[in-house]
């Protein structure tokens, strides 16, 4: 009889069944922070459009509601016209109105990103995170910035560094 070596049904089992707990664990966690780092990636560009503003401002004597018309290097098809929700599921949009930029996401798990910037405000130059009703949002949040209770509007907003 030949000594035959080989894996039992069980030891199969046993097997999969760890990789899948390792699977439910690790992928919550990758998808966080996917999302945070396309939302650090939302923080930068909002601050080179917020500088750009700011020029035009010198330049202008008033903010402008088109992204286009300012000096800063943005693909038009993530931008949106001010009061319009954000376009993609996935991926952040962003808007000016003349008093703040933002940028947002179709999709709750994202927060959204606000930077205010008129000088006469009661909230002049602040950075906001804005967390959704998702857990997931509000724990990228959290990990930006501290909590404001002085927040300008309902939500839960986080002040960015």
């Amino acid at each position: 009889m030949k000594n035959e070596q080989a894996f039992t049904l069980i030891e199969l089992l046993v097997v999969v069944l760890i990789i899948g707990i390792l699977a439910s664990i690790a992928v919550p966690q990758y998808q966080k922070a996917v999302i945070k780092a396309r939302t650090v990636e939302a923080v930068t560009l909002l601050k080179s459009i917020v500088d750009a503003q700011e020029v035009y401002y010198l330049a202008n004597g008033e903010y402008t509601t088109e992204i286009s018309s300012l000096d800063v290097d943005i693909n038009p098809s993530i931008t949106r016209p001010a009061g319009t929700a954000p376009l993609f599921e996935n991926k952040y949009s962003y808007k000016c109105t003349r008093s703040s930029c933002s940028g947002g996401v179709a999709n709750n798990n994202y927060p959204s990103i606000e930077f205010t910037f008129i000088h006469n405000d009661n909230f002049p130059n602040r950075k906001w995170c804005v967390g959704s009703k998702s857990d997931m949002a509000l724990k990228i949040c959290k990990s930006m910035g501290i909590w404001d209770p002085n927040g300008y509007q309902h939500g839960p907003y986080y002040l960015l560094n």
